[in-house]
């Protein structure tokens, strides 16, 4: 009897060794098999694209003119977003583990471009999803920080929630917390050129009471003062109900391209587009056509917008390709990368 018993539990021991062996075979078989362009890319003030690229699981960041990559990471790392400073002397990216419920820590670096040196600057254990540098000064980080990684429905994954904004002190080595609001989501962070103020994508959902009323708000785009985070105000359209999801602002021209839902395929999947809004006339216009999942507009020096299209939306892998165009719409071409497909 008593050798059963060992039998048994020496047999279930082994079992569920094997079973942790084979989870973590699996899922380093799953990251090697990531290759490709990703989403994650910026735009310099003198024209420099830095951009992501995964190589049999390994994410290579690289910038154009440059054969090797400026950073490889390991294959259980990845790179969630990047940014130039306006001055285009240096390159900030965030760093995370793909397995984030295992480990939520972030690792802020950056790159002096004339030296190619790298150095990490800050690490918290978290989720920062974002980076910005504010233009003026090239000190000065900004980011969003997720406080917590779970999910609010027992039907949804889980994903980054609780956001707030702060910012890091490249040379006094300071951090700052400017908002306490914890939103559900918040995104596309870009800081103002003239005010001390940050533009944000997040939820509409001011007055509401419940998760049920959460989920059904609207994502807006909002300027938050970071002297009065409470008096932040709705800069996109009040009165268009759809979402707003990426964005880049145009102030010169007092516009707003963004990225929103114009469709559904004949397949069935959302077709996203991007828009521009004007917030002195209120007119909106759709800019693209691609009938394609079009997101993340940046504007270049060469006053063209930049974008990313994945022709593969809501499949098993994406396929990702950058894209310009000009402000109005027009010209739309395809931006060829050294690294991408070699």
């Amino acid at each position: 009897m008593k050798k059963s018993l060992v039998f048994l539990l020496g047999s279930i021991a082994f079992l569920t060794a094997l079973f942790v062996v084979l989870g973590f075979v699996f899922d380093k078989d799953e990251n090697q098999k990531q290759n490709g362009l990703t989403e994650v890319y910026s735009v310099s003030s003198d024209g420099k694209i830095a951009y992501v690229v995964y190589e049999k699981g390994q994410a290579n960041l690289y910038m154009t003119l440059q054969e090797q990559p400026l950073i490889q990471l390991p294959v259980e790392k990845e790179i969630v977003d990047l940014t130039f400073s306006e001055d285009g002397k240096r390159l900030a990216f965030a760093v995370t583990n793909k397995d984030r419920e295992q480990d939520a820590e972030t690792d802020i670096h950056v790159v002096q471009l004339d030296s190619l040196e790298d150095e990490q600057i800050l690490s918290v254990d978290s989720l920062i999803t974002e980076v910005a540098f504010d233009p003026k000064n090239p000190e000065l980080l900004f980011y969003l920080q997720a406080a917590t990684f779970t999910n609010y429905s027992p039907v949804a994954s889980k994903h980054p929630h609780d956001f707030d904004v702060h910012s890091y002190h490249l040379k006094e080595q300071t951090h700052t917390q400017y908002t306490d609001m914890k939103k559900y989501s918040m995104a596309s962070l870009q800081v103002s050129s003239k005010d001390k103020s940050v533009f944000v994508q997040m939820d509409d959902d001011e007055n509401v009471e419940s998760a049920d009323e959460v989920f059904s708000s609207s994502q807006r785009i909002f300027e938050i003062p970071l002297d009065d985070p409470d008096g932040k105000s709705i800069i996109s359209s009040p009165i268009q109900e759809e979402d707003i999801y990426d964005f880049t602002l145009l102030p010169e021209r007092q516009e707003i391209i963004y990225q929103a839902v114009a469709g559904t395929g004949k397949n069935g999947i959302f077709e996203y587009e991007l828009f521009v809004f004007n917030w002195k006339t209120y007119q909106t216009e759709q800019l693209t056509a691609l009938k394609e999942h079009a997101s993340k507009p940046v504007l270049g020096p060469d006053a063209k917008i930049y974008f990313m299209v994945d022709r593969n939306f809501a499949g098993r892998s994406p396929d990702y390709h950058l894209y310009r165009m000009n402000m109005d719409g027009r010209n739309v071409e395809k931006v060829p990368l050294e690294s991408v497909g070699k």
